[in-house]
């Protein structure tokens, strides 16, 4: 009678891929990512990774009111992203910010003039852009939206030099947007002042 021989499996190429998936798997290490000391450097979510230099760089978006409580500001959306790892918590700064298209669409009817500055000033480590619009309560005529224009750029300029963490507070938080419906609505009836949207771009 013939000796019964024992056989090894077959490695098939597709077994050996799930397994190196696994094992890939088995070497990440889960690091939390939280927001920046704005908002408390609060825990936003988590991230896998190898190592803690393939965090950098990640970005985590989030909206406002689930930061601050406030549910008046969840139209606007942050992005975080990751400049620093220390163990297995990952530190962020505000890379930008912007608002829910459909709240410009629902404040600017027919009736309104929308005047909008896009403007770009040096701060602390690169750039900020900003868009700041400003909605009349009726028809603006071409010189009030000449004025209202200069009294933005003058206010918006006035950031100029700061961190951005700074400045996106000023935008998102501060007295600026206040300042500016107080001496816009000197030139006309003002309906609404709205920052729709900020980006820094550090300095390479």
């Amino acid at each position: 009678m013939a000796e019964k021989v024992e056989q090894k499996p077959v490695q098939t190429k597709q077994s050996a891929a799930a397994r190196k998936t696994v094992d890939k798997w088995k070497k990440k290490k889960w690091f939390a990512i939280t927001a920046s000391r704005l908002f408390d450097k609060r825990v936003l979510c988590e991230t896998p990774a190898e190592k803690p230099k393939n965090v950098i760089g990640r970005t985590s978006r989030v909206t406002m009111d689930i930061l601050t409580g406030q549910r008046a500001k969840r139209d606007y959306a942050i992005t975080f992203k990751v400049n620093d790892v220390q163990g297995q918590t990952a530190s962020t700064f505000i890379s930008m910010f912007e608002i829910n298209k459909g709240v410009l669409g629902r404040t600017i009817r027919r009736r309104n003039s929308k005047v909008a500055l896009v403007s770009t000033i040096p701060v602390s480590g690169g750039e900020a852009k900003s868009t700041i619009v400003v909605v009349t309560e009726r028809k603006a005529t071409q010189k009030q939206e000449a004025v209202i224009r200069e009294i933005i750029e003058k206010e918006y300029a006035a950031l100029a030099g700061k961190e951005y963490e700074e400045v996106a507070k000023e935008l998102l938080m501060g007295e600026i947007v206040n300042s500016l419906y107080k001496k816009a609505s000197k030139i006309c009836s003002i309906k609404k002042v709205i920052v729709s949207k900020s980006i820094f771009y550090e300095t390479r």
